[in-house]
């Protein structure tokens, strides 16, 4: 690059440049006689960096590297690996995608102290540590499994060299884990986040022909990243030395520079504001207003011409660049600074030197963000999601992370997660545990430390809300939508990065990439997203004049149609119907007749009704993605987590059941009984921390809110959708997936912190939601196979709770009846064993034996297992007398359809019996030869399958001729003599079966 050029003021003496030389790259203060004479002059400026920067270069020492061997660049070969990987680019993070695969680095070491560094993605099998060049590997056999391997699984919490112990404590999704090894001692020793876990071998062996190079074993799914020296290692180890070798004197000169950047900042911020023509003036900075921007930027040119070559290296950007923004960003807690700072970048540095400054920067800011320890207060979390406002803030930053880096080079999304803390840091703020999920009362003493868990949770609470608020300010920044008015606003160029997001996490994806968005990241992305959609609105419509209230948002039937709702890798509730010609004709004219109107905007410059329909359109397209998002990815994490709550359950009950056993007990059983309790209770006290945790971040009033929320807003897009007539098959699958998926949480995963009933108006929408399952599952639109499954799934769940069941009750009398009508068609053609347990539902609670929660013939029985767990497990019963009436109303009134509907329940009652006797038989048939036979498990399960559904059918036939026993009775009705004889013949053939002593049934049931 050519020298600055020297204005021409220049050439004659200029105080102010002088006294700004001065104070800038002498140090000193600025004179108040500004025509003193100084040595330093603009002429001479690039001179004296020069030399400045040569000193540097001279005082560095050369750092030894004996002991290694390989590149200084250390990266992960991938002529190595055993197995299947995905290899990010840069070769430092890999995922793995079979049984068990090993991968090792480029660089080797024989003598010496080492370390590299190893930041987990996920918390799963993974085996990490150091092995030689003789090792050879297997997807059965990895590091640590031959001789001359070392490694730590935080997973088993094991250490491993052919033989395992004992080792270390368990990893976390986020943990930094070093791996050091010592070959002057002949040791290996482990950390997690900076902490020593000990020396984990001390018989490593050293010497001619012996080289261990780092390598890492993953199981089927597990990622991480390493770290071997490229950037500054989190935690080094006093003594060991990365296995990547940098030249240090590159970090001097920049830090060297920025301290120079830093000084000029105020200057050149000052300068922008022109000289203030009072006389009495108090802050200090007149000097520096009475410059010109010019002359500001001739200042720092020279400055930032060295430095932005440096700015391509990520070791330069973490050790040199990201300190110093921290500190400017102190100074200026509003994120001014950082803002100057960007612009004199952006003023006098090569755009590629800016945009691989902000693109490593990101970088930085995103591995801190995720692998920085985690206090209580999340103070390093909080920290750099405030420096990466202050950048987004800028708006050419932000339009090139928009559009180059967060979703290309990095996965912005990580930035929305909330990492829970480990076991550790939640008790410095749990200190006081409760058990909030004891299914018994409480007693009346433990109300004080009820009080203090509550305390303790509310904290939890307040910090994650704060890291919250930082979050949802970054997602405002990049969805600004009037930074440009002549082309695409950051808003338009985030909605299209994260719809590529979205198909690049959905199944059949044919993007490669190292791991897919964890379900925890997407749940607190889907949760950001949702506050910020619910800040856009109010937005008018203009194709309907109506304005976008979060009270009443929908997407209207007619936007499925167009280019949001048609997109090929979408499946829909119709099966791909063929688009109507008329309404295709219609959207092309649309189309047209807006891009003319978007022309005469553009040209005009005047608002009119098109920039408010593209809003609208933009708020569409938000709220689509979100759906889809939570159908995708987010809904499993409430599953995953509502799995830790059900553990702490069990271990309640475990409790419960040692203490109800120690008062029987002898003395020494007593004793091992105490020993056992002390077990769980230590393990309890985890869980109760980490269901803290749970409770005051995922499960809260605010999450419930918003799943709420979204339910309302997505079950009012379908209602609507359906009234629309034809075009309701064009709907996406995802939204009555989402809608079911979205009411299984709020009823099911968030109680018993949050329950759906404290929330008004919640009976309305499990109505409305009702009505909808009972006309739409066997709606003759809905085509997609999938979807029809989906509904008649969701139908038959809906029909055990007893809420929802009253809330069946209380749809519409043309509902039910069109449900009812859909129930009972004949068994021919369809799948029927969802739709028999539906109406076996019903009526199961009215009919014969259903007063024994367990058989008679059981309750005696001594077995090697507890009765309950040997039989599995139905739903409490809970009749509908309601849809009984109904039923049987709609059997006298429709005789024809009736008798064929019972004759075909009869003939799969008959197909099931058969199938489940021979079943028996055959069971029976091995009981009784001489040599000992194992019955297959995938039989015995056919077998009770067969059990169920023979159950199920008989005991619709028993609600029939209950409701409607005119049906065989009446000599009148059709074929009612025959239904009569074949009821008798199946119901004989059944007591003979299962009543006979010498039975196979009675066999297969006494058997254990």
């Amino acid at each position: 690059m050519e020298s600055w050029p020297l204005n021409v003021m220049t050439s004659r003496r200029n105080a102010w440049l002088e006294a700004m030389l001065e104070y800038v790259f002498v140090k000193r203060q600025v004179p108040s006689d500004v025509q003193e004479k100084t040595l330093l002059k603009l002429e001479n400026l690039d001179d004296f960096i020069d030399s400045e920067l040569e000193n540097i270069s001279k005082g560095q020492v050369t750092e030894n590297d004996f002991g290694r061997l390989g590149d200084h660049h250390v990266t992960f070969d991938i002529c190595t690996n055993v197995g299947t990987f995905i290899v990010d680019k840069d070769r430092l993070g890999v995922s793995s995608q079979s049984n068990f695969n090993t991968i090792r680095g480029t660089c080797c070491v024989f003598k010496g102290k080492w370390q590299y560094e190893l930041m987990l993605g996920s918390k799963g099998v993974m085996q990490v540590g150091w092995v030689t060049s003789n090792c050879k590997f297997s997807q059965e056999k990895g590091v640590g499994d031959t001789q001359d391997s070392y490694a730590y699984d935080g997973n088993r919490v094991r250490k491993w060299n052919v033989s395992t112990y004992k080792y270390g404590e368990p990893w976390l999704a986020g943990d930094v884990i070093g791996c050091c090894l010592d070959l002057d001692e002949g040791s290996v020793h482990f950390y997690r986040n900076g902490r020593s876990l000990g020396v984990a071998f001390d018989r490593v062996r050293a010497g001619p022909g012996l080289v261990y190079f780092p390598a890492v074993s993953l199981a089927f799914g597990e990622n991480l990243v390493a770290n071997f020296g490229a950037t500054p290692l989190r935690h080094p180890v006093e003594g060991h030395r990365p296995l990547g070798k940098l030249d240090p004197r590159e970090a001097e000169r920049a830090w060297t520079l920025v301290r120079w950047v830093k000084r000029l900042l105020p200057v050149y911020e000052e300068v922008q504001k022109g000289a203030v023509p009072s006389q009495y003036l108090t802050d200090g900075l007149d000097v520096f207003r009475q410059g010109t921007k010019a002359q500001a930027l001739l200042l720092a040119a020279p400055v930032l011409r060295r430095l932005g070559p440096l700015l391509a290296s990520s070791h330069v950007t973490e050790v040199s660049v990201l300190p110093f923004l921290f500190q400017v960003l102190d100074e200026n807690p509003d994120g001014g600074g950082v803002s100057v700072l960007l612009e004199l970048f952006w003023a006098l540095l090569e755009p590629l030197e800016v945009q691989r400054c902000l693109q490593n920067v990101a970088v930085a800011l995103l591995s801190g963000f995720r692998y920085s320890p985690c206090t209580p207060d999340l103070h390093h979390q909080k920290r750099h999601l405030s420096l990466f406002l202050s950048v987004v803030r800028h708006d050419s930053s932000r339009r090139y992370l928009l559009e180059n880096v967060l979703f290309d080079k990095i996965k912005f999304p990580l930035f929305m997660d909330v990492k829970p803390p480990d076991n550790e840091t939640l008790a410095t703020v749990v200190h006081d545990v409760w058990f909030e999920l004891m299914e018994e009362a409480h007693p009346t003493e433990e109300a004080y430390k009820k009080s203090l868990y509550a305390a303790s949770k509310q904290k939890l609470k307040s910090v994650a809300l704060e890291l919250e608020s930082l979050q949802l300010r970054i997602l405002e920044q990049l969805t600004t939508d009037d930074d440009a008015p002549q082309g695409q606003t950051s808003r338009d160029i985030f909605l299209a990065k994260f719809e590529d997001f979205i198909k690049e996490n959905s199944p059949g994806s044919r993007t490669v990439t190292l791991d897919l968005c964890p379900p925890s990241v997407a749940l607190n992305f889907f949760h950001r997203l949702v506050a910020l959609l619910r800040q856009c609105l109010p937005v008018l419509h203009a194709a309907s004049g109506k304005l976008l209230q979060a009270h009443s948002l929908y997407i209207p039937g007619d936007v499925f149609l167009s280019d949001i709702g048609v997109r090929g890798e979408v499946s829909r509730v119709g099966d791909f119907p063929e688009l109507p010609y008329d309404v295709a004709s219609n959207q092309q004219s649309n189309r047209t007749d807006e891009g003319h109107k978007a022309s005469v905007e553009l040209s005009s410059g005047t608002p009119n009704a098109f920039d408010k329909d593209r809003a609208s359109t933009k708020v569409f397209r938000l709220l689509d993605g979100i759906v889809r998002l939570y159908y995708l990815c987010s809904h499993a994490h409430f599953l995953k987590m509502n799995a830790v709550r059900e553990g702490m359950r069990d271990y309640l009950r475990a409790v419960q059941e040692v203490r109800r056993n120690s008062a029987l007990g002898e003395p020494d059983v007593v004793e091992a009984l105490t020993k056992a309790e002390e077990v769980f209770s230590d393990t309890l006290s985890q869980q109760a921390r980490q269901v803290a945790w749970l409770s005051a971040v995922v499960f809260s009033k605010e999450k419930q809110a918003d799943v709420y929320w979204l339910l309302r807003v997505v079950l009012l897009t379908l209602e609507e959708a359906s009234h629309s007539g034809a075009a309701f098959a064009f709907v996406p699958d995802y939204y009555v997936e989402s809608c079911i998926k979205l009411l299984t949480s709020l009823s099911f995963y968030f109680p018993p912190t949050c329950n759906l009933s404290d929330i008004p108006g919640h009976y309305n929408v499990l109505v409305r939601y009702s009505t909808f399952l009972a006309q739409h599952f066997a709606d003759p639109r809905v085509t997609n196979p999938d979807m029809k499954d989906a509904l008649l799934r969701a139908l038959a769940a809906h029909v055990c709770p007893p809420s929802t069941v009253r809330a069946l009750e209380c749809m519409p009398t043309e509902s039910s009846m069109a449900m009812i009508q859909a129930l009972l068609q004949p068994y021919k053609n369809r799948p029927w064993a969802q739709t028999n347990w539906i109406l076996m539902r019903l009526w199961k609670g009215c009919g014969f034996a259903f007063r024994f929660t367990i058989a008679p013939h059981l309750v005696q029985r001594m077995s090697s297992k507890p009765v309950e767990s040997a039989l599995p497990s139905h739903p409490a019963p809970c009749p509908s007398v309601f849809f009984q009436n109904h039923i049987g109303r709609w059997l006298e009134d429709h005789p024809d359809r009736a008798a064929a509907f019972l004759g075909s329940v009869l003939t799969q009652l008959n197909w099931a019996f058969s199938q489940f006797i021979s079943m028996l038989q055959e069971i029976q048939n091995a009981h009784f030869r001489p040599e000992r036979v194992f019955v297959d498990t995938r039989q015995l399960k056919i077998c009770a399958t067969c059990f169920d559904l023979s159950l199920g059918l008989l005991r619709v036939v028993e609600m029939v001729v209950n409701v409607a026993p005119s049906l065989v009775t009446h000599p009148g009705r059709p074929h009612s003599d025959l239904l009569l004889a074949r009821i008798c013949q199946l119901v004989s053939q059944v007591l003979n079966r299962v009543t006979s002593r010498c039975g196979c049934f009675d066999l297969v049931v006494g058997m254990d």
